[in-house]
């Protein structure tokens, strides 16, 4: 019982809004149609997910769940832009990693966003390439590609021949 009341889960806090702060790396982006329909599901059933938030206040998860809470004049009226936050002390290279597993589970990366991240974790934060492959769900080739400047330029996307299936029909 006592490793259940120690889960960020269990001490959930609800938390305004406009005194966290979003971080610099996440390489989620939901598209508008999406964000709508976050925003239905939480008007619809409520919240279901906390935001997890780190100890100095800075989003982990649930960027778009913070940002609907301040920009949608529903949730606004409904919550008074309160929301339900999780608090887990952990580093920043941690919260990183996490952000990118978390992420990863849900759905799909803006690529250059991936580079970004990836870079900042193994050439400033030091955590090894080996490391980041298997905190993210990558291989070390991956984590290598993701690592090279202008990868997109040395790749060629633009003279790259896809099937028929990547061609839009008129």
């Amino acid at each position: 019982m006592e490793t259940i009341k120690k889960q960020p889960i269990s001490n959930i806090e609800w938390r305004d809004v406009r005194e966290l702060s979003a971080n610099d790396y996440n390489p989620n982006v939901v598209l508008t149609q999406e964000l709508k329909l976050l925003e239905f599901s939480i008007l619809k059933t409520g919240w279901i997910q906390p935001l997890l938030i780190s100890g100095t206040d800075v989003i982990i998860d649930g960027f778009h769940r913070y940002w609907l809470s301040q920009n949608s004049k529903y949730l606004i009226k409904q919550f008074n832009y309160h929301a339900p936050c999780a608090i887990l002390n952990i580093s920043e290279a941690e919260r990183m990693l996490l952000t990118v597993r978390i992420n990863r589970a849900k759905g799909n990366h803006v690529a250059a966003k991936m580079h970004e991240l990836v870079t900042k974790l193994v050439m400033e934060l030091a955590i090894s390439k080996e490391t980041v492959a298997l905190e993210i769900g990558a291989s070390t080739m991956e984590v290598d590609l993701l690592l090279q400047e202008n990868v997109f330029t040395k790749l060629d996307i633009k003279n790259h021949k896809y099937s028929n299936a990547w061609i839009p029909k008129k």
